[in-house]
């Protein structure tokens, strides 16, 4: 299992990181922009943040349905194992 421990540097479209192995990467997310829209906006892009799990996240850009049912503000984030297999040596 891999951890993001730090985000080294955000800027669009492309997130450099280090993983708690010390590995820093580049991660390009163009190729996946189509499916995430509100990250093509730099701004948004660029307020990523770490999480407690920690990996990458930005905050209310997606939706889960609580114990109730009722639909609420998730933030957006991805597993850092497949992150860490689609990156780039930085």
């Amino acid at each position: 299992m891999h951890i993001i421990s730090k985000i080294i540097d955000a800027k669009p479209y492309r997130i450099v990181v280090e993983f708690d192995s010390k590995d820093k990467r580049i991660i390009d997310f163009t190729s996946i922009l189509e499916s995430f829209p509100a990250l093509k906006d730099e701004k948004v892009f660029t307020s990523v943040s770490l999480d407690s799990y920690p990996t990458i996240k930005w905050d209310g850009f997606a939706t889960m349905q609580d114990y109730s049912g009722e639909l609420i503000a998730a933030p957006l984030d991805f597993c850092p194992d497949a992150l860490y297999r689609i990156r780039e040596s930085a």
